[in-house]
C-alpha cells in the first residue's frame, strides 16, 4: 500500500475513543446502531407483549391491573410501529444502500447521524415514562379526546415529544435514503438497473417524507392542545376528535407499507439469490411497489369505517384497499415464477421467506375481508383485527428482516450464522407465532374486544387464550435462540468470505466486513445483476472517471455524484468527515422537548438555541475546506466538477425533500382548517369579525418582495455580483415577520379562544417560522460573500440557489396561507 492509498484509508477511518463515537457520520457505523438499537427496543416490547398474554391466559385474572395494562399495550404497539419495524428497515438501507448501488456512503452523512441521535433520544424519552410513573396509556393510536388535557396526565406528553423526535428521525433518514439512491448509483445503474431492493427503499423514502410529516404536525397540534391550551380537538370549542383520527390514519395505514416495502425487497432479493437468477416480472413488480406506494395514501380511511361516514366514500376506500391486494399479488406470483422449476437450498435465510409467504398471505386474505365495509362493521375493534394485524406485520415484515439478518450477517460481520440454530429459530417463532395467533380470529369472531385487560371466564375462551399465551412463550424462545446465534456468531463464527450466497448485486464485490469506504474504486454496472454479468465490472466509456476516484481523493471523503435518471456521472460529490455538530444539533431538540414536558418553558427556547447554533456551524463551511476540495486534481482527471449546482448537486436535492416536508406540513394545516370549516355552523365563530386582507396586506407583500429579491440574487452572485438583493430578501422578510407578529397581536381572539382562533394563529406562526428560517438562511449566505470581499466561487453561488428554492417556497406558502385565512373566509 502506498502513501496515497494510506491516506485514503486514514481518511475514511473512524476516531478513536468515546469524542470518534459521538462524531461518527459513517453510514455503516450508523445503520448498525441504527439496527442494534431497533433490536434492543425489539425486545423490550416483546417483554411487554408476554406480559399482556400472561394477564390473558385465563379468564377474570388480576396479574395486571386495567391502568397498568393499558399502559402496557400503549408502550408495546408505540415500541414496535415506532421504535422497531421502520428504524430498523432504515438502519439495514443505511447500512448496505450505498454497497448495493455502488456508493461509498449515504448522501447526507451528518443527516445519517443527526437522525439515529434523534431516534434514540426519542426512544429513551419513550420509556423515562417508567421512572416517573407517568406511561402514557391512551393506545398507539392516543385518540382525543382520551389524550387530551381532560382525560390524560404527562405520560401522553412523553408519547407525543418521543414520537416527535422520532419522526424527525425517520424523516431525515427518508431524505437521505432518497437522494442516495438518486444521485449516488454508480456510472450506469440506470432506473430500471437498479435492485428492487432499491427500489422499494426509494418509494418508500418518498412515503416517510409525505406520511411522517403529516403526523409530526399533528403531534405538534395535539401538544399544543395540552400545553398551551389550543382546542383543535375540543368540539366544545368548534374542534374535532375525528380531526386526530383522520390526520393520524392518513400517516397510520402508509406506515404498514412503509415498513412492508422494504421487506418485500428483502424478499426478491433472498429469492433471486437462492433462485440462482433475476426475479422474474421485474418491470411489472416495479410498477406493484409504486402502485402500493401511492394508492396506500388512499386507504386511511380503512380504519374509521364504524365512524359515520358517508357510504359513496367508505366504497372508494374498500375499492383502494382491494387495489393493494392486486399489487401485493403481482409479487407473490413474481416470488413462486422466480423459484419455479429451481431446487434452492433450504437455509435459514430462505426459511424465513417461505415463512413469510405462509403467514402474509393469510395475513392479505383477512385484509381482504376486512375492507369490505359490512364484515368490517362486525370484527371492528376485536381480536380478529390483532390476529389479522399481526399476521401481516410480523409475516410481512418481522419474517423478512429475520431473513435479512441471516442473509446480510456475514456481510457484516464476516462470519456466518449457525444453520442449525437458525432453523430452530425459525420453527420455534413460526410455530409459536401462529398457536398465539391463528386462534385470535376465532376469538374476534366470538366477539372478543381487543384492548381489554380481562374477560369473563363464563365466554368459554379460556382454552383458546391460554394456547395463545404459550404459543407466545415459544416465539420468545425462538427470539433468545436467535439471539445466541448472533453472539456466537460474532465471537467464533466460520468466516463467511465475500459472497457466501452468490448474490447478484454489488454488496458482494467487496470484502466481508467492508471497508469503511465500500469501495476503493467507483464500480460500473451495464446490468440488473453486476455479480453475474462479466461486462458489469469493466469501466466501458467511464473508465478516466473511475481511474480518477480509485483511492482518491485521499485528503477528503468523496463520490461520485451521478443523474437521477440515467447514472451519468456529474461531479465529484465532497463527503464531510467526523463532526459532533449532528449530536449536539439533536441534544439541542432534546432539550426543547424536555422543557416542554415539564412546563420548564424558558428550557425550551434554550434548546432551540442550542439547536439553532450547532445547526448553524453545521451548515457553513470551512473556507480552508472549500479551498482545499477546489484545489484537488481529482476533478481535473475525471473530468467533472467537485461543487455541483442547480439540480446536478445533491444539495439541490437536499433542499426539495426540506420543501416536500414543509409543504405537508403546511397542507396539514390547510386540511384541518377546511375540514374544521366543514362541521362548524358559523366561520368565524359568532362576535368574531371578518378577517381584513386591508390591514394585514402590506405584510404579504412584503413576502412576495422577499422573495423575488432573493430569487434576483441567486442570478446576480451567479453573474459575480455582490450580496446587494440578499440584504433587499433579508429585509424585506423581517419587515414580513415584524408586520404579521402585529397582526397576530392586535387579533381580538387567541389561539386558545376556539379552534378557529387556533387554526387562524398557527397557520400564521408556521408561515411566520417559513420566511424566519429564509431569512436566516440567507443571511448566512451573505455573511459568507462579505468574507470573500468580491470573489464569488461556485459554493457561494450554491448556497444562492438554495436560499432562492427557500425563498420561492415561502411565498407560495404564503399565498395559501393569504387565500386560506384572509380570503376563504369571504367565499364559504
Amino acid at each position: 500500500m502506498n502513501e496515497s492509498q494510506q491516506r485514503f484509508e486514514k481518511t475514511w477511518s473512524p476516531l478513536p475513543g468515546w469524542r470518534g463515537w459521538l462524531m461518527e457520520v459513517n453510514n455503516q457505523l450508523l445503520g448498525k446502531r441504527f439496527m442494534v438499537t431497533a433490536m434492543v427496543f425489539f425486545a423490550l416490547g416483546g417483554v411487554l407483549a408476554l406480559l399482556m398474554r400472561m394477564q390473558l391466559a385465563v379468564g377474570d385474572a388480576e396479574l395486571i391491573g386495567p391502568a397498568r395494562f393499558n399502559q402496557i399495550f400503549t408502550m408495546h404497539g408505540s415500541t414496535m410501529m415506532y421504535l422497531f419495524a421502520v428504524p430498523f428497515l432504515e438502519g439495514l438501507a443505511l447500512y448496505l444502500l450505498p454497497l448495493m448501488i455502488g456508493s461509498r456512503d449515504a448522501a447526507f452523512p451528518r443527516l445519517t447521524a443527526f437522525s439515529y441521535w434523534t431516534y434514540l433520544f426519542g426512544g429513551v424519552l419513550f420509556y423515562a415514562s417508567f421512572f416517573t410513573d407517568t406511561v402514557p396509556d391512551a393506545g398507539w393510536f392516543a385518540y382525543t379526546p382520551l389524550s387530551g388535557p381532560q382525560y390524560s396526565g404527562m405520560g401522553v406528553d412523553f408519547w407525543l415529544l418521543g414520537l416527535s423526535l422520532v419522526e424527525i428521525a425517520g424523516l431525515t433518514a427518508g431524505a437521505d435514503i432518497v437522494v442516495t439512491i438518486l444521485k449516488f448509483r454508480a456510472p450506469g445503474m440506470t432506473l430500471s438497473r437498479m435492485p428492487l431492493f432499491a427500489w422499494t427503499l426509494l418509494v418508500t423514502g418518498v412515503m416517510v417524507l409525505f406520511a411522517f410529516s403529516v403526523l409530526l404536525t399533528a403531534t405538534i397540534l395535539l401538544e399544543l392542545d395540552r400545553s398551551l391550551g389550543t382546542r383543535f380537538f375540543d368540539p366544545a370549542a368548534g374542534g374535532s376528535s375525528l380531526l386526530w383520527q383522520h390526520l393520524f390514519w392518513f400517516f397510520g395505514h402508509p406506515e404498514v407499507y412503509i415498513m412492508f416495502l422494504p421487506a418485500t425487497g428483502v424478499v426478491s432479493m433472498v429469492v433471486g439469490a437462492f433462485a440462482r437468477r433475476q426475479v422474474a416480472a421485474y418491470a411489472l413488480v416495479v410498477v406493484a411497489i409504486v402502485l402500493i406506494g401511492f394508492v396506500s395514501f388512499g386507504l386511511w380511511v380503512h380504519h374509521m369505517f364504524t365512524t359515520g361516514l358517508p357510504e359513496l366514500a367508505m366504497g372508494f376506500f374498500t375499492a383502494a384497499s382491494l387495489m393493494i391486494g392486486v399489487a401485493s399479488g403481482i409479487q407473490i406470483f413474481s416470488w413462486i415464477a422466480t423459484l419455479w422449476g429451481t431446487r434452492p437450498k433450504f437455509r435459514a435465510a430462505f426459511l424465513w421467506v417461505l415463512g413469510f409467504f405462509v403467514v402474509f398471505v393469510i395475513g392479505g386474505l383477512t385484509g381482504v375481508m376486512v375492507a369490505v365495509v359490512p364484515f368490517d362493521m362486525q370484527v371492528h375493534d376485536t381480536y380478529f383485527i390483532v390476529a389479522h394485524m399481526h399476521y401481516v406485520l410480523i409475516g410481512g415484515v418481522l419474517f423478512p428482516i429475520f431473513a435479512a439478518l441471516h442473509f446480510w450477517l456475514p456481510k457484516i460481520t464476516g462470519r456466518m450464522l449457525s444453520e442449525g440454530l437458525g432453523k430452530w429459530s425459525f420453527w420455534l417463532t413460526f410455530g409459536g407465532f401462529n398457536v398465539t395467533f391463528f386462534p385470535m380470529h376465532v376469538m374476534g369472531l366470538f366477539g372478543l374486544p381487543r384492548r381489554v385487560y380481562t374477560y369473563p371466564s363464563s365466554l368459554g375462551l379460556d382454552g383458546m387464550n391460554l394456547t395463545a399465551s404459550a404459543g407466545a412463550m415459544v416465539m420468545g424462545v425462538g427470539f433468545v435462540v436467535f439471539v445466541v446465534n448472533v453472539w456466537r456468531s460474532v465471537r467464533s463464527g466460520v468466516a463467511g468470505g465475500n459472497d457466501p450466497w452468490g448474490g447478484e448485486t454489488l454488496e458482494w464485490l467487496v470484502s466481508s466486513p467492508p471497508p469503511f469506504y465500500s469501495f476503493k474504486k467507483p464500480p460500473v454496472v451495464h446490468g440488473r445483476s453486476p455479480m453475474w454479468d462479466d461486462r458489469a465490472i469493466e469501466d466501458g466509456p467511464y473508465a478516466k472517471m473511475v481511474d480518477a476516484m480509485d483511492a482518491q481523493p485521499c485528503e477528503w471523503r468523496a463520490n461520485l455524484s451521478t443523474d437521477p435518471l440515467t447514472a451519468e456521472p456529474q461531479g465529484v460529490q465532497y463527503l464531510p468527515g467526523p463532526n459532533m455538530m449532528p449530536f449536539l444539533a439533536a441534544l439541542g431538540v432534546l432539550v426543547g422537548m424536555i422543557g416542554v414536558l415539564t412546563k420548564l418553558y424558558l428550557l425550551a427556547p434554550l434548546g432551540v438555541v442550542f439547536f439553532v447554533g450547532a445547526l448553524a456551524r453545521w451548515l457553513y463551511p470551512s473556507r480552508d475546506r472549500i479551498e482545499m476540495v477546489e484545489a484537488d486534481e481529482v476533478g481535473t482527471k475525471a473530468g467533472l466538477p467537485v461543487v455541483s449546482l442547480g439540480v446536478q448537486s445533491t444539495a439541490w436535492w437536499g433542499m426539495l425533500t426540506l420543501l416536500v416536508v414543509l409543504g405537508m406540513m403546511l397542507g396539514t394545516l390547510v386540511f384541518s382548517y377546511f375540514y374544521l370549516r366543514l362541521f362548524a355552523p358559523q366561520w368565524p365563530p359568532e362576535g368574531v369579525a371578518m378577517p381584513s386582507f386591508m390591514l394585514s396586506g402590506p405584510a404579504w407583500m412584503g413576502l412576495g418582495l422577499s422573495g423575488l429579491a432573493l430569487h434576483l440574487a441567486s442570478h446576480a452572485i451567479k453573474a459575480g455580483a455582490r450580496e446587494r438583493w440578499l440584504m433587499v430578501g433579508m429585509l424585506s422578510g423581517l419587515a414580513f415577520c415584524l408586520l404579521l407578529t402585529l397582526e397576530l397581536m392586535r387579533l381580538e381572539f387567541g389561539p386558545a379562544s376556539h379552534a378557529y382562533g387556533s387554526i387562524f394563529y398557527v397557520m400564521g406562526w408556521t408561515v411566520l417560522l417559513f420566511e424566519f428560517t429564509a431569512v436566516v438562511f440567507a443571511a448566512v449566505v451573505w455573511v459568507r460573500l462579505r468574507k470573500m470581499g468580491g470573489s464569488v466561487g461556485r459554493v457561494e453561488i450554491l448556497h444562492g440557489q438554495l436560499a432562492a428554492m427557500l425563498g420561492r417556497f415561502c411565498v407560495a406558502a404564503g399565498v395559501v396561507g393569504l387565500v386560506t385565512l384572509y380570503l376563504v373566509p369571504h367565499w364559504l
